[in-house]
């Protein structure tokens, strides 16, 4: 099973800068998974620019019009209520997905860069269509991420809810969000 490490130059600061970044990295699945941990992480640290980031990883089918999102568009309403819910309420949740956090440590962010390792299965990828899955530092298994390309060849999600879902909660409680 091929694995792949990419690295994250770090935090998103604005929507700008994380468009650019995953124009370059969302080419490959690998990539678009993540630069989607990256807008999980960036969800639980700011949830208006979270949001933002998402809609942009999000396949089009999947947003509704609406305010929060970026241009015009977001998420659906389910699925903003489960970020709240599950993001939102465990903002420690996005940061177990980056390598070199831990339970120990209240999944503190690691130094940058940032690494997501990502895992693929023989005949889960395709030309539009792939399963990777996501390694996460408080589970055991990792975790599968649907995506899909679109026209402009970026892979983006179509299924995150194991993402969403919990993991070891934090022995050290983080100063970070």
């Amino acid at each position: 099973m091929p694995e792949s490490t990419i690295e994250l130059p770090g935090p998103a600061a604005t929507v700008e800068e994380f468009l650019a970044l995953r124009d370059r990295l969302a080419t490959t699945p690998q990539g678009g998974a993540a630069m989607f941990v990256l807008a999980l992480e960036a969800y639980a640290r700011d949830e208006a620019l979270g949001l933002a980031c998402l809609t942009t990883l999000i396949e089009h089918k999947q947003l509704g019009d609406g305010p929060g999102g970026f241009r015009g568009k977001a998420p659906s309403r389910a699925a903003q209520q489960a970020l709240r819910d599950r993001i939102g309420a465990k903002p420690w949740l996005a940061r177990s997905y980056l390598q070199g956090t831990s339970p120990a440590t209240g999944y503190a962010a690691p130094p940058s860069p940032w690494r997501v390792a990502v895992r693929e299965q023989p005949g889960d990828v395709a030309a539009d269509r792939a399963k990777v899955f996501v390694h996460c530092t408080g589970a055991d298994s990792p975790r599968p991420l649907h995506l899909v390309k679109n026209e402009q060849g970026i892979w983006k999600a179509n299924n995150w809810s194991s993402l969403e879902v919990g993991c070891r909660p934090p022995v050290a409680k983080s100063d970070e969000i």
